[in-house]
């Protein structure tokens, strides 16, 4: 598929689209005088972290807002929306953090929590001079990171099928058994194999509650599209939940207070 904008004039093309001439450049097209290829590419994460109407999670001191979280643009998001929900749920957190911080007790934490996620986050330290993984692929977050990315493009990615995201299911098991084995050298300070190996984890952490959500949801809607269920759940719509205790997605009916979707304003 080729976009081809060249017919508005060189000068008119630079004036009005100049972050996109830039871009295309970088990559070897001209976007003023020839057409451009476009293909497909992940663009928006239509999920996040719960929250309610003023910003607060689950998680007690916890605010959350744009696209981090979920729930506002649903199955789909228009270019340009996420702006608009960034500003607005942005400005919204940012004042409610500021009366909540002004009453805010003092949480107590856990020592013995603390001194764990320290131990964690120090791991691969401690494996980067052991025997098992000196000079092995596995000491090195770089190829997993890389094996992670064609995993979740290949199966699930644009088009979905319950065969390929159970594949997915089972690379994202292997591939965070490997990452436990990862061997990180260097210090402390600025250490991107570090800061690397941590997002990592993150990363696997979100692939598979996309994996587990989009076998979880037995249809096709906005932009989730599964070729073995091509049609909308006549039950309605849904939103599904989950939490880090592994446990399965749990569904949720959406609200409509005001407007249901088909219905005349």
């Amino acid at each position: 598929m080729l976009l081809d904008v060249s017919h508005l004039g060189a000068e008119f093309v630079k004036r009005n689209f100049r972050g996109m001439v830039l871009r295309c450049r970088d990559v070897g097209y001209d976007l003023t005088r020839a057409p451009v290829v476009v293909s497909p590419t992940a663009h928006f994460l239509m999920g996040g972290v719960h929250i309610d109407a003023q910003c607060r999670s689950g998680l007690d001191g916890l605010f959350v807002a744009g696209e981090d979280a979920a729930g506002v643009h649903g199955a789909n998001r228009l270019g340009g929306n996420g702006v608009a929900e960034s500003t607005v749920f942005g400005g919204l957190a940012g004042d409610l953090i500021a009366d909540w911080l002004a009453d805010a007790p003092n949480l107590p934490y856990h020592p013995p929590q603390v001194d764990a996620f320290i131990a964690k986050c120090m791991a691969p330290f401690r494996r980067a001079d052991s025997d098992s993984v000196k000079g092995s692929a596995s000491n090195s977050v770089y190829p997993l990171r890389e094996r992670l990315r064609e995993l979740m493009w290949n199966h699930a990615g644009l088009v979905r099928d319950a065969a390929g995201l159970e594949v997915a299911r089972a690379g994202l098991a292997e591939l965070r058994e490997q990452w436990s084995r990862v061997g990180c050298g260097g210090g402390l300070t600025y250490n991107l194999a570090w800061m690397d190996y941590l997002n990592l984890e993150n990363h696997l952490d979100v692939c598979d509650a996309i994996v587990a959500c989009a076998l979880a949801r037995t249809e096709s809607r906005g932009s989730h599209y599964r070729s073995d269920f091509p049609q909308p759940d006549a039950a309605g719509v849904h939103n599904l939940l989950l939490t880090l205790d592994g446990g399965a997605p749990r569904r949720r009916a959406v609200r409509f207070p005001r407007l249901r979707p088909g219905q005349a304003a």
